[in-house]
């Protein structure tokens, strides 16, 4: 009986030792696959627990980290990713498949060529290599109050003894904006987009608009250092304090290439027709801009440019030529996903002298900082932001400068890559 016991002891604690096993290899795959997760929710989390994985002999696991991290960010600003994905699989003996993911990289200078290139050896390029479709946007809802908001609608001209009308404002304001690439080969892709912007008064000043955009078109890869050329056309309609006020139709042309690692100089051109409910000032707007955008990381980004606008009208003297500066930066400021956007223009417009009318020079500008903070959803934040706008003009144009203080708070919902 006492027998009996013992292996009736036996066969429990063996039970019991071998469901706590189960348990703690289930708790081990459970930490594993949460390391993942939280790994490839950046493109450097990916790459960092990618090359841990592979230096410890577990290349194949290093191969399923960087799947995953293309498969949440497929678009250009992974293709670091993409070339140690290459250089995975070429170490893995799938020279084709490491081939193929080097051939759909736009640029030779990318972060991680020489390694991939070293890795894959001679390997041929594949010739059907093609990037993945995909969509990206955002859209937005919130509050926003101005110091100035009448003066912000209005131009006014400098009485002597009479101070500027000034009055505030708070409004309801929204924006979104969604973008496309189809089609998508090693020769190049469509793509589309849409935007609004709108603001409607709820107090003070009436400031009410609405901006709508669209454009569509095609981009081609015309060598394999990165450079790319795209054409298309773009429209837009403006309602200003519920009538319309701009119409535009036109084209747009780009001529890009690759300016050092994750970096992306840019030519564009563009040419619209105008109708304008006053049609004084209809006619053709052209503009040449030149701008610089770098990715020092995957959670950091900025873009610096120049351009010059000349503006026809049927009314001559509503004619000008100008020219503007801008930049805008974001970065990570958390690791929980907290971050920092600033941005800022600055344009000059001359109105073209006519006889008996005052010359006319207006300079403009509106700096924006904002500090997003993630909330319980993914891809969802609460920003809070703060603005100012000014216009100044030369003395002989009559006209009274004018600048105003602003604040936002606004919910901001990101989708896609």
């Amino acid at each position: 009986m006492g027998w009996v016991n013992r292996s009736l002891l036996a066969v429990v604690a063996m039970a019991a030792m071998s469901f706590g096993g189960a348990v703690a290899a289930q708790e081990a795959g459970e930490a594993e696959i949460d390391t993942l997760i939280t790994a490839t929710e950046t493109d450097a989390g990916a790459l960092a627990l990618a090359r841990q994985q592979a230096s410890g002999g577990d290349l194949t696991g290093a191969a399923v980290t960087l799947e995953r991290s293309l498969l949440l960010r497929p678009g250009v600003e992974s293709d670091p990713v993409r070339l140690y994905y290459a250089s995975v699989l070429c170490r893995l003996g799938d020279p084709r498949r490491g081939a193929y993911q080097m051939a759909i990289v736009g640029s030779a200078e990318t972060v991680g060529s020489a390694e991939a290139r070293q890795a894959c050896g001679s390997t041929p390029v594949a010739t059907n290599a093609r990037r993945v479709d995909g969509l990206r946007g955002a859209v937005s809802l919130g509050f926003g109050y101005e110091t100035d908001a009448f003066g912000a609608m209005s131009v006014q001209f400098q009485t002597p003894g009479t101070p500027a009308i000034k009055q505030e404002g708070a409004s309801v304001l929204g924006s979104a904006f969604v973008e496309s690439r189809f089609a998508a080969s090693a020769s190049g892709h469509g793509y589309a987009g849409a935007s609004l912007q709108s603001s409607h008064s709820v107090s003070g000043a009436d400031i009410d608009y609405l901006i709508a955009a669209a454009r569509a078109g095609y981009a081609a890869d015309l060598s394999g250092r990165g450079e790319q050329l795209a054409a298309g056309a773009v429209v837009r309609h403006s309602r200003l304090l519920g009538d319309s006020f701009l119409s535009e139709y036109g084209a747009q042309a780009e001529y890009s290439f690759a300016g050092g690692a994750g970096g992306r100089w840019s030519v564009s051109a563009e040419a619209v027709n105008q109708d304008f409910e006053d049609s004084a000032r209809d006619g053709g707007n052209y503009e040449v801009e030149l701008s610089y955008r770098g990715t020092p990381s995957a959670d950091h980004a900025w873009v610096l440019g120049v351009a010059v606008e000349v503006k026809e009208a049927d009314l001559n003297a509503l004619g000008y030529s100008g020219g503007r500066v801008f930049g805008a930066t974001q970065m990570s400021i958390s690791e929980g996903g907290a971050y920092l956007a600033l941005s800022g223009v600055m344009r000059f417009a001359h109105y073209t002298d006519a006889p008996l009318l005052p010359n006319e020079s207006e300079t403009r500008s509106y700096v924006r900082a904002a500090v997003g903070m993630p909330v319980a959803r993914e891809n969802l934040f609460v920003e809070a932001a703060i603005t100012h706008s000014a216009r100044w003009y030369n003395h002989s144009s009559g006209l009274r400068d004018f600048n105003s203080v602003g604040a936002e708070l606004r919910l901001v919902y990101r989708f896609g890559q």
